[in-house]
C-alpha cells in the first residue's frame, strides 16, 4: 500500500465553516462521477478505501492535500475525497 505524501506545490487551505466531503472516481481525460457525499471525512473513509481498492491497476500515487483532501491514482483511474464548502441559508440572505 502506498503511504500518503503531501502533494507537491499545493496551496490549498482548510475550508472554514461547514463542509461536505465528496467522493469521486473517474479516468484521466474522461472525467469522473460522484460516488457519495458525506457529512464528515471519517464517514467517507470506508467508501473511499473500497473505491480505491476497486482501481484495476496498481496504485502509482497517493497523496493528501493541505485542505485534507485525499487522492489515489492507478494507471488512468483515480479516486478522490475532497471537502467542499457548504453554502448556508444565512449566506444567501
Amino acid at each position: 500500500m502506498t503511504h500518503l505524501q503531501p502533494a507537491p506545490q499545493q496551496q490549498d487551505t482548510p475550508a472554514t465553516g461547514p463542509v461536505v466531503w465528496i467522493l469521486m472516481s473517474g479516468e484521466d481525460h474522461e472525467g469522473g462521477y460522484i460516488l457519495g457525499v458525506y457529512a464528515t471525512k471519517a464517514l467517507a473513509k470506508g467508501p473511499f478505501l473500497e473505491a480505491a481498492s476497486d482501481i484495476p491497476f496498481e496504485v502509482d500515487e497517493a497523496w493528501q492535500d493541505g485542505d485534507g483532501a485525499v487522492r489515489v491514482h492507478g494507471g488512468c483511474d483515480w479516486v478522490s475525497l475532497k471537502p467542499y464548502p457548504l453554502t448556508t441559508r444565512d449566506q444567501l440572505t
